[in-house]
């Protein structure tokens, strides 16, 4: 039976660490007395160049992150048959299957220390951690006596496995084997404690750091802002300029320092962060530049990022993607392919990150002619069968209505990731194809891992609003609470946007009483869910509430709640509120607003009242029109009806329901043959009508 890292260590007798790090030295006292632990005679000693592990340590920046050592690793999951282990490590890669640590060092062509250590990195740079540890263990075993290169790689491992006790094992042997006070190991044990959750630990070992390097202070830096410690981050960096009298003129410090002012969302301290880089002559490192631009851009401000993005001098790949990426979360898609054709246009050779970015905006903008020639720059250049870019391909598809090339790519996918499943589902809710998307998901029900997070059950929920679908709502309700993606705003939101469609208004209450924090967006929802089934009275209450609340009002909480009193018959009511969005908020009526009153006072018979507010609208409010139409129609005011609809039908927003509300107005009247003039007339110039849906809950099954 195969013994997992931690049971072999326990074999070897090194003494995990108290988690009080102050009693880090005491606990290990005795440990590191004991001669039959000491190290052999023949045994290398730690070697004292410096240059030649710097180059196997990844604490200087690549082109894409601050530093490789200092990136985020799997979290740490319980599991009882297996001791803690990430199920997945970074960027979703399987771990390995684990083999037999005597296995691995048999495997070894050479077996000294120098053979080891390479192994165990290269081990530990590749995800296979727990091969990596158990090459460790397996080198101890038969007498290979590690040395600080050893213990930095196996460090390494354990960091990014996420196992505290671990680190604390190898910590015990760094210091039996007198390697603590090594700065290179002392630097790894610092990066290990943070990555594992225990930045406590990792300063208190690195308090007890005589002299730490720069690298040091930068590892305990980026381990504090690992785990949300901002303002502690910035503390550490202040003693260390204390220490070195003046900030060092060091890369990652700069990085690290940019990044905890971000975390503290100080805008005024990363404008002098960014002064103090132009002053000592760093922002000509495009790494440096490209922390400080993306400082910039995390306040969200697009004329900032793009006045920093022109001040830039030397740009990389990187700093284009970023201003791509930046530019398509303000929904600027125009201006991404613009300055993809910019970038190319510079010399510079596009990555998969640039091309998925061009796809997002060809999805935005809806356009597939283009999207297919991004398609066709993935194949050439080798990034189609890259899962992220397949992804966004889907996605694209899917928003310019060409699901069958997007289902082609679908299904052309073998290791399909849940991102794949919820672009295909969303792309069919989005087309109006909700019951195919509701198929699909029943097929992803049936995969071996069965997984959705938030994003795929606001989609199905979607599709459930669509087809009024409450069993499945229900079902994906009680999901939400098992999975805890219920504590995502936006599910509960969701949630009660379809029980308001399915008429479940109760339910819907329900939902928002149970939510741990409310918005606008949840108020706004509820008085919908009221409103649509005919509960005015409720609805205006809930706006009542909203008002004594700490949220603010908006337009919508307005329209919605017009919107309920109109289908609820309360005019004076509706007619005051629009008053009150006018005079006390003073928000701007749109034409939404405009033709939910004229709708209103259409419904109650008021339609001279109607048909001078109607009046008032300029050529964009073909709401008010509609309303005044459907209005004339109830209330058998042919005459009107017929003014509204010249007004209607000259627009490019009528469909084929209004001109049956008009064909149905004149036969009312006994003008058969006028009404199927105007329904032959108009057939082939609307759009299909769509079509109805309601819920039915147990089938009749037939007798015969």
């Amino acid at each position: 039976m195969t013994m997992t890292p931690r049971a072999l260590l326990s074999r070897l007798r090194l003494a995990p660490l108290l988690h009080d790090g102050h009693h880090l030295r005491r606990s290990l006292s005795a440990a590191a007395a004991s001669p039959s632990d000491e190290a052999p005679a023949g045994a290398p000693l730690p070697p004292s160049n410096s240059r030649l592990f710097v180059a196997g340590l990844s604490w200087s920046v690549d082109e894409r992150s601050l530093t490789d050592a200092f990136s985020s690793f799997g979290t740490v999951t319980e599991d009882g048959a297996r001791g803690r282990r990430s199920t997945r490590c970074r960027g979703g890669r399987e771990p390995l299957c684990r083999a037999h640590p005597r296995d691995l060092f048999d495997e070894t062509p050479v077996r000294d220390v120098v053979a080891c250590s390479a192994a165990i990195y290269r081990h530990a740079r590749s995800g296979s951690f727990d091969q990596s540890v158990g090459l460790f263990i397996g080198m101890i075993r038969e007498g290979v006596f590690p040395n600080s290169f050893t213990l930095v790689g196996v460090l390494l491992a354990a960091a990014r496995l996420g196992d505290a006790v671990l680190a604390e094992c190898i910590h015990g042997w760094a210091v039996k084997s007198r390697l603590e006070s090594n700065p290179f190991v002392a630097t790894a044990l610092v990066d290990a404690y943070a990555k594992c959750g225990c930045p406590m630990n990792a300063w208190a070992f690195f308090s007890d750091l005589r002299v730490p390097r720069v690298v040091s202070w930068n590892a305990m830096i980026s381990g504090l802002m690992y785990n949300d410690l901002f303002e502690e981050a910035l503390l550490v960096f202040k003693r260390m300029c204390c220490c070195f009298g003046l900030v060092p003129n060091n890369v990652v410090t700069m990085i690290n320092v940019a990044q905890a002012y971000v975390g503290c969302g100080d805008l005024v301290m990363c404008k002098s962060a960014h002064a103090y880089a132009v002053k000592i002559g760093l922002d000509l490192d495009v790494s440096v530049t490209n922390s400080i631009f993306g400082m910039y851009l995390s306040f969200g401000d697009i004329e900032i990022g793009k006045e920093i993005f022109r001040k830039i001098l030397v740009r990389d790949v990187v700093t284009w993607t970023m201003m791509m990426g930046f530019l398509l979360e303000q929904a600027h898609a125009g201006e991404v392919v613009s300055l993809f054709v910019q970038m190319w246009s510079n010399g510079i050779v596009p990555d998969r990150v640039a091309m998925v970015s061009l796809v997002q905006a060809c999805a935005l903008l809806g356009d597939a002619r283009r999207g297919k020639l991004v398609h066709n720059q993935m194949v050439i250049r080798g990034f189609s069968r890259e899962l992220p870019a397949v992804n966004s391909l889907i996605t694209m598809y899917s928003k310019c209505k060409d699901l069958s090339s997007a289902r082609v790519l679908f299904d052309g996918t073998r290791e399909k990731s849940i991102v794949s499943w919820t672009a295909m589902v969303s792309g069919y809710v989005g087309s109006g194809k909700a019951l195919e998307g509701m198929h699909l998901f029943g097929k992803m029900r049936r995969e071996d891992i069965f997984v959705i997070d938030s994003v795929t059950l606001v989609s199905l929920l979607i599709g459930c609003y669509e087809i009024a679908k409450l069993e499945l709502c229900i079902q994906l309700h009680g999901y939400s609470y098992k999975s805890g993606l219920y504590l995502h705003r936006l599910v509960p939101n969701t949630l009660m946007a379809v029980y308001g469609k399915c008429g479940c208004a109760r339910l819907a209450h329900k939902v928002f009483n149970d939510m741990i924090s409310r918005d606008v967006v949840s108020w706004n929802t509820l008085i919908l869910s009221y409103g649509i089934n005919g509960q005015g009275e409720q609805a205006i209450a809930l706006f009542n509430d909203l008002e004594e609340s700490s949220e603010e009002r908006d337009s919508v909480t307005y329209l919605n709640t017009m919107l309920a009193c109109s289908h609820s018959g309360l005019v004076d009511d509706g007619l005051i509120i629009f008053k009150k969005m006018i005079n006390e908020k003073r928000v701007n009526p749109r034409q939404e607003h405009i033709g939910c009153l004229v709708d209103m006072l259409a419904r109650a018979g008021r339609l001279d009242e109607a048909a001078e507010v109607a009046s008032l609208t300029n050529k964009e409010g073909a709401n008010s029109w509609k309303a005044l139409m459907g209005g004339g129609h109830l209330h058998s005011h042919t005459e009107l009806t017929k003014v509204a609809a010249k007004k209607v039908l000259n627009t490019e927003s009528f469909d084929y329901g209004h001109v049956v509300l008009l064909s149905n107005a004149y036969a009312s009247a006994g003008k058969y043959i006028v009404a199927e003039s105007i329904r032959s007339s108009y057939s082939k110039q609307t759009k299909k009508k769509t079509l109805g849906l309601s819920y039915i809950g147990v089938m009749p099954s037939s007798t015969r």
